[in-house]
């Protein structure tokens, strides 16, 4: 949809305009909380309505929720627009009508009497809150979007269980016909400060919350096999961690593709002693090229003594991303422009098994190991919605999963340990070591 430049283009955000760009049968319109999504999705209903003659059916599973919450969106995004003397409101049958060339725009719920049936020639279908759908729901509403070229039906919703059919549906396999847009609080340009900040406290409450309506990924409803049992948010996680200038940053890599990951580690040199501390301050996580990786980190610790560590793989030939003969470490060290000796690397990483014991064995004991939430939002996240894969017959096996359980940051930290703490378990008094 080309959006004429008539329309006050300061209205729109990013995430509009992504959804104005996509021509596709399914919009999966998904993320967290104070995103834009219903925003920006009335935003593009209103504007189609308003530039050909269409019939567009807003749902909810519940029609009174379109009361008090839907129908008045869309009213102020008229006003927004400056649409008032093109359109009508009436409130008894619950439609929108475009005067001038008869599009409407119908809101129902589903527990209506008359439900969908009645329904021909719809052009656009607007769900709110499609978690609320069951998968019968959804497939009725899409039989009723027939006959017509173009048809399009929006699904607006926050990711609240990784075992939703919305994910199973749309997710978990290929569809030409399906467009995803993901969006969060972060690219809500019109958001303020203290909006953000209140957004960023969920993380103090509820992780899983936090994973939903912060981050907008699917939510873990329960962990009931910790991988990290020993990781308590209270004690492990603070607001912020400060870059310290006289004490060197340890870089941990991971190579998958989408995303490559690096997390960035500061640690006294006395490990273990009484006022001892490690300090996760950063993680990187981008679908990027490594050079573009490795600029992002010096221009984050300017001045830094930088080392490196991370997956074994990086030593690989045949993993190299230019010419024959080079591996990831050592497109790494020359981007990085550090010595040979700064480059902290091993043979092959440490079975599952041995980083469960090691890794939990130091959060319960270490005098001070603590992450920073807003330099590390998404690998607190892994450290608690981790979990042990009890599909596998070895013992601590981590439970990976490409779309929940990427787990790419993670395994950084993990990298990290078996680096420079491998042997540090033995060294922990009995008394002190996790249960």
């Amino acid at each position: 949809m080309n959006v004429p430049e008539h329309y006050n283009q300061k209205l729109f955000s990013d995430l509009f305009r992504d959804l104005a760009a996509t021509d596709k049968r399914f919009v999966i319109n998904y993320g967290g909380t104070a995103a834009g999504k219903s925003y920006s999705a009335a935003q593009k209903e209103v504007i189609c309505a308003d530039m050909q003659q269409i019939k567009t059916l807003v749902i909810r599973k519940v029609g009174n929720t379109l009361r008090d919450s839907v129908i008045p969106s869309f009213l102020s995004r008229i006003r927004e627009l400056g649409l008032e003397e093109k359109f009508r409101f009436n409130k008894t049958d619950r439609i929108i009508t475009q005067k001038e060339n008869g599009a409407e725009i119908v809101f129902r719920g589903l527990d209506d009497p008359d439900k969908l049936k009645s329904f021909e020639g719809l052009t656009r279908i607007l769900v709110e809150e499609a978690a609320e759908l069951t998968l019968e729901d959804f497939m009725e509403l899409n039989r009723r979007a027939r006959g017509r070229e173009n048809i399009q039906i929006t699904l607006t919703f926050n990711p609240i269980d990784e075992q939703h059919w919305l994910k199973k549906h749309f997710f978990d396999r290929e569809d030409p016909d399906v467009s995803i847009i993901h969006s969060t609080y972060k690219e809500n340009s019109f958001l303020t400060e203290q909006d953000k900040q209140q957004i960023e406290n969920i993380s103090l409450f509820d992780n899983n919350q936090y994973r939903v309506y912060a981050l907008g990924e699917w939510g873990i409803l329960t962990n009931d096999r910790p991988w990290l049992f020993s990781f308590e948010h209270k004690r492990h996680a603070v607001e912020r961690l400060p870059v310290l200038p006289t004490f060197p940053v340890y870089l941990s890599f991971d190579f998958n593709i989408d995303p490559l990951t690096c997390v960035a580690v500061q640690m006294s040199p006395n490990q273990g002693g009484q006022q001892s501390f490690i300090h996760f301050v950063r993680e990187f996580s981008a679908k990027c090229s490594l050079e573009d990786l490795c600029r992002q980190i010096l221009l984050t610790f300017p001045g830094h003594i930088l080392n490196v560590t991370g997956d074994a793989s990086g030593n690989r030939h045949d993993l190299s991303m230019t010419e024959s003969g080079s591996t990831y470490y050592s497109m790494i060290q020359s981007y990085l422009g550090i010595s040979r000796g700064q480059m902290h690397l091993h043979r092959r990483n440490l079975p599952h098994g041995e980083s469960y014991m090691l890794i939990n064995s130091i959060l319960s004991s270490y005098p001070r190991l603590l992450f920073s939430r807003e330099g590390c939002p998404l690998l607190i996240n892994d450290c608690v919605t981790a979990r042990v894969d009890t599909d596998s017959h070895i013992n601590g096996a981590l439970r990976k999963d490409r779309e929940a359980y990427k787990m790419d940051l993670f395994d950084c930290m993990r990298y990290f340990f078996q680096q420079y703490f491998q042997n540090y378990s033995s060294k922990i008094p009995m008394g002190k070591m996790a249960a």
